[in-house]
């Protein structure tokens, strides 16, 4: 992702939520933040829970972006916008939270729409869905599913998005049309869905599950080997540790034995030390003491911190560490798929979209192709 598609992104994304821009320059962009993109990437909520509980009035931030780092403009405090920076993730994040489902409605004939004509146009209500298919193991496939379903008629095509590509979407219904009812539910478009995936996977080559089997194998075989030596050196090392013990007993013995002998001091002729006197808090404070100070020099008790018992911490046995050893090696090569559901919506159509992807939906490079491999 190249910087000036971060900048077109970022435009993309303030104009969604109709963000007034301050000022757009070539190298800068200052823009004034609405609520939802605050709240989002504003880093302040202190400020938020306090304006929401005491129901004041919103102060909107105003922000600097550039997209390039020599490019500062002067006397604005800017923050440089770039793919890994943290503000670009949390934009990322609030896209995703706010965009992860939408519903849109085709316009045809423009601006005016079907406003020329006499008779309304109906629309059919599709569900559309974009699907990511992970085939995991110590090695990771994506496949890339558009499903559009239809909800009037049971029917589902493929390569939905790039269809909609063509079709001019407003989220809201045009003048002289009306939607048809939903005669299949969304539980049964999911299961329609399901059915999908699940026939994806069937016509993919098994061939990566078996390789990754093998692979586990061959771990769990050369961690076994490797555990089966280090028992057969157990004996020597167990005789090691015995002796190491012998001298930690032998060298406390000696130490009490020397702390018997040590002659023990004789007491102060000269009596006790005299105890101070107590002083007053104020005079204490006016003194520049500290309120702490005060508190521990009459007698208030501090709270003891946790011992910690070393006798509860244990050195791991071999055994364990052969378990814990073997939890991960399944964890890294077991062949295993995920799905997950990236986006969707709810999209009222009059035009049909065609089973199969027409020619010039192969031609065009920039919409996604259904099946893709990542």
């Amino acid at each position: 992702m190249q910087q000036q598609q971060v900048r077109q992104f970022v435009e993309r994304y303030l104009a969604t939520f109709s963000a007034h821009i301050v000022e757009s320059h070539p190298e800068y962009l200052t823009v004034k933040l609405p609520v939802e993109v605050d709240k989002d990437i504003g880093n302040r909520p202190f400020y938020w829970s306090w304006v929401d509980k005491m129901n004041l009035a919103y102060q909107p931030l105003v922000l600097t972006f550039t997209f390039h780092p020599d490019c500062t403009p002067e006397g604005l405090r800017s923050e440089h916008l770039h793919l890994g920076a943290a503000r670009m993730q949390q934009i990322f994040a609030s896209a995703k939270k706010h965009g992860s489902f939408v519903c849109m409605y085709e316009q045809q004939g423009g601006i005016l729409g079907n406003a020329g004509k006499r008779r309304s146009t109906p629309l059919v209500p599709w569900l559309g869905m974009n699907l990511k298919i992970s085939l995991l193991c110590d090695k990771r496939r994506d496949i890339l599913l558009y499903l559009g379903i239809n909800l009037h008629q049971p029917r589902m095509v493929t390569d939905f998005t790039s269809f909609l590509f063509q079709l001019s979407l407003t989220p809201a219904i045009p003048d002289y049309y009306y939607t048809l009812d939903r005669r299949v539910t969304i539980q049964e478009a999911l299961q329609m869905a399901q059915q999908k995936v699940e026939h994806t996977l069937e016509q993919e080559d098994q061939q990566w599950a078996e390789d990754a089997r093998a692979r586990l194998t061959e771990e769990m075989t050369i961690l076994e080997a490797y555990y089966e030596e280090l028992a057969r050196r157990e004996p020597q090392n167990e005789q090691t540790d015995a002796d190491e013990t012998e001298e930690e007993v032998e060298q406390p013995e000696a130490q009490s034995s020397l702390e018997q002998e040590a002659p023990h001091p004789e007491p102060d002729p000269a009596g006790p030390p005299s105890v101070e006197q107590p002083i007053a808090f104020d005079e204490y404070r006016a003194s520049g003491g500290r309120i702490l100070d005060f508190l521990r020099a009459n007698g208030i008790q501090t709270t003891p911190r946790e011992e910690i018992n070393q006798a509860e911490w244990k050195k791991s046995t071999p055994d364990e560490e052969r378990q814990r050893r073997k939890d991960e090696l399944a964890w890294q090569y077991e062949p295993r798929i995920e799905v997950q559901f990236i986006n969707g919506g709810l999209f009222y159509l009059s035009s049909v979209p065609p089973l199969m992807r027409s020619s010039k939906a192969k031609s065009m490079r920039h919409l996604p192709a259904s099946g893709r491999i990542m």
